[in-house]
């Protein structure tokens, strides 16, 4: 599990290092892919079906779109903005905001303990966007913007996710996912040249593939395994090393400052999460 997390903190280097390369589009197609093609031995080895209903489709599909709006603005906001900051600011609101959609529009009971923490994650969330600079201009420019749609993107990932377990294996339900979410993905990247990077160095390749097969592949396996063998509760607490390894990685990769904004808001954050999924 640690080493999941490390690279799921490490894949926002891996995202900002790509966006030098290729806009959003085009690595997403690739993205999806290697992710596909490197489920379909774990696909082997689990024995699921690949069979889908009518039901899992409609699941699948919605998954599919969230996931590919995601990576989108998880691609655009790396591309511009920093990729410490964005890493600590998605891997925070994303619980937090998860279990505000599920009590508010899905009946789900949120507790005060929930509600402290989720004031604890906004005032977080805040501070790292530094909102006393708020204005539209900072916000597109800075790609905070883009890390706000991605979390919202991910939320929806999170609850159709979890709407669907009883529906369809997991294995296959990402194989599918991963699947369609490059097919999705293919008219969105019409007009780039997708056989670019087959003259891309091996900088490229190396990330590409450390993004795709290690952090979704891998991390997101890994994160399945351990809820089933610790339980939900004991599994998600190491998120918590994700926004600490996404800055540090940034830091070291990239040479990117860690602002004292930052740094409180993802502890902030980090409490908060901690909050939320206490018992």
């Amino acid at each position: 599990m640690v080493l999941a997390m490390l690279t799921w903190g490490l894949s926002w280097t891996n995202a900002k290092i790509l966006g030098q390369y290729a806009d959003a589009p085009l690595i997403m197609v690739w993205r999806f892919f290697f992710a596909s093609l490197s489920f379909a031995p774990l696909l082997k080895i689990s024995g699921d079906s690949l069979k889908l209903s009518k039901e899992n489709i409609y699941f699948i599909l919605g998954n599919s779109l969230c996931m590919v709006s995601y990576n989108y603005f998880y691609f655009k906001g790396t591309q511009i903005g920093l990729a410490g900051a964005g890493g600590v600011l998605v891997t925070t609101l994303n619980p937090i905001l998860t279990t505000l959609f599920s009590g508010l529009f899905f009946s789900g009971i949120i507790k005060r303990k929930d509600w402290i923490g989720l004031g604890l994650g906004l005032v977080g969330g805040a501070f790292i966007i530094r909102f006393w600079e708020m204005d539209l201009s900072y916000i597109v420019q800075s790609g905070n913007l883009f890390f706000i749609l991605a979390s919202l993107s991910w939320v929806c990932v999170t609850i159709i996710t979890s709407r669907s377990n009883n529906t369809i294996p997991f294995m296959a339900y990402s194989f599918w996912s991963f699947t369609f979410a490059c097919l999705i993905s293919i008219p969105i990247s019409i007009n780039e040249d997708l056989l670019i990077i087959f003259n891309f160095d091996r900088i490229f390749w190396l990330n590409l593939i450390m993004l795709s097969v290690l952090a979704m592949s891998f991390g997101t396996t890994i994160f399945f395994l351990a809820s089933l063998k610790l339980g939900p509760k004991r599994s998600s607490s190491f998120i918590f090393l994700v926004p600490l390894t996404a800055m540090g990685f940034a830091m070291y990769f990239l040479a990117e400052t860690l602002h004292l904004s930052t740094l409180l808001g993802g502890v902030l954050g980090i409490i908060a999460v901690y909050l939320i999924n206490k018992e």
